[in-house]
């Protein structure tokens, strides 16, 4: 480790955190001092630590601790990718990009690690599977059998992510369409979604996208089911022709059934109590009768 003017450093890296609040790491800096060091090329280019990098410009600091790595384009790229995916501090696209990214750069620089991964890989195993699964690993343990280390394996390591969350997420990145993660960014769209809409190609994505907007999981999974089984054109039709409130009303009969019938459970067993329970129930009656009044109105 060596000391450098924080003004030699340049700053030029997509991967760099540089525009996120520091207060706290600031404050632990001050505390106990920093941890780890800036790491940078031997172009004087910063590839890890963007917060660090920032706290300590805000500091007024002149000086900082450095690291020089020479590892070559890719292992210095997957530096900064590793650091971003341990530290966590990014949106989910993000994170599925770094992932996607971050494999590709993995093994081209390990051959002997690829990996594909399908929208197979997406399936939740059964409980059978995953005993077996977790006596082979055991066994393996036991007799310190080699195993390459995959991209993804590595990954849930040091991440404390499954392996099937990290997959998922490459798959997101790599198979979903432009549109479909711009709704995902737009809060639109969820994971789950996009993990069926993804079984589709790209192209059936964004016909199908306008119709299961702020949809959801479950109504995503039936649309894309039915995709496959008679076409985006069919399934669409299906969908225009079902009327959007039956759900809505189906819900609330269901869930109004469920509710009478604890009302006429503590009215007639005289279970009333006292306290914020007590206080906090009467309120959500109060809101829930004004709906109740207001929509009956409607009817009358």
């Amino acid at each position: 480790m060596e000391m450098m003017p924080i003004t030699d450093i340049i700053v030029q890296n997509k991967y760099l955190r540089t525009n996120t609040n520091v207060d706290t790491l600031i404050e632990s800096i001050e505390n106990i001092g920093l941890i780890s060091p800036l790491i940078i090329n031997q172009e004087n280019k910063l590839i890890a630590g963007g917060r660090r990098y920032s706290a300590l410009k805000q500091m007024g600091r002149e000086e900082v601790p450095i690291i020089k790595v020479d590892e070559g384009d890719l292992k210095e790229e997957l530096i900064s990718i590793d650091e971003n995916l341990v530290r966590k501090n990014l949106t989910d696209l993000e994170f599925e990009n770094c992932l996607r990214r971050g494999k590709e750069i993995y093994e081209k620089l390990n051959p002997e690690s690829v990996e594909e991964i399908t929208i197979k890989d997406l399936a939740r195993p059964s409980k059978k599977k995953v005993v077996e699964e977790e006596l082979n690993e055991e066994m393996m343990a036991q007799t310190e059998q080699a195993e390459i280390r995959t991209f993804v394996k590595d990954t849930a390591e040091k991440t404390g992510l499954s392996e099937r969350a990290i997959k998922a997420a490459i798959l997101r990145d790599r198979d979903s369409s432009h549109s479909v993660k711009s709704a995902r960014l737009n809060g639109e769209l969820g994971a789950t979604q996009a993990n069926e809409l993804i079984k589709l190609p790209q192209d059936i994505q964004e016909e199908i996208l306008p119709y299961i907007r702020e949809k959801a999981s479950n109504v995503v999974k039936d649309l894309v089911k039915e995709v496959q089984n008679v076409g985006a054109k069919e399934a669409i039709e299906k969908v225009l022709a079902k009327d959007p409130l039956t759900t809505d009303f189906k819900a609330i009969k269901n869930t109004t059934k469920r509710l009478n019938r604890s009302l006429v459970k503590v009215i007639t067993e005289n279970r009333f109590v006292d306290g914020p329970e007590r206080e906090d129930a009467l309120k959500e009656l109060a809101s829930l009768k004004s709906s109740i009044d207001e929509l009956m109105e409607f009817y009358n």
